[in-house]
């Protein structure tokens, strides 16, 4: 489902099957549900869900070039800047801010408000309100 206040470019891809190899044609998917106030710019990918519905929460920014990953939870007010990686099942905290072409391995947690550097790769759950940088990404403050 697809809130009727969401701004989404006619370049994006929302609601693809899933990128997984245990996924086979014929097989349930799970619609993305993006909330109200969602932006989404050009070339951004969110694939359908396995499991669960892909969800973006309301008042997000997905910039440019973003993926969103099948089984993906964004929550609401948060930023997602242009290369940026968020796999399967990782679950985003409300307000958290990703820089560019960082990305968020399969799994992982990152808490509310928390924010992530440019480039960092987060191999472990990132807890609410940290700053976290580098490859494998790690707290700064």
């Amino acid at each position: 489902m697809i809130h009727q206040f969401a701004i989404i470019d006619n370049t994006a891809l929302i609601g693809r099957p899933p990128e997984d190899r245990s996924w086979s044609e014929g097989d349930t998917v799970y619609p993305p549900i993006i909330g109200g106030g969602v932006h989404i710019e050009a070339f951004v990918t969110v694939d359908a869900g396995k499991e669960r519905h892909t969800t973006i929460g309301p008042r997000t920014l997905l910039m440019k070039k973003v993926h969103i990953g099948h089984d993906a939870i964004v929550g609401g007010d948060c930023e997602i800047a242009p290369g940026a990686v968020v796999c399967g099942y990782a679950v985003i905290g409300r307000g958290v801010k990703i820089g560019c072409n960082a990305v968020i391995n399969p799994y992982r947690m990152v808490g509310t408000n928390a924010q992530i550097g440019s480039g960092s790769v987060v191999t472990r759950d990132v807890p609410a309100n940290e700053v976290w940088a580098g490859n494998p990404a790690r707290k700064l403050r």
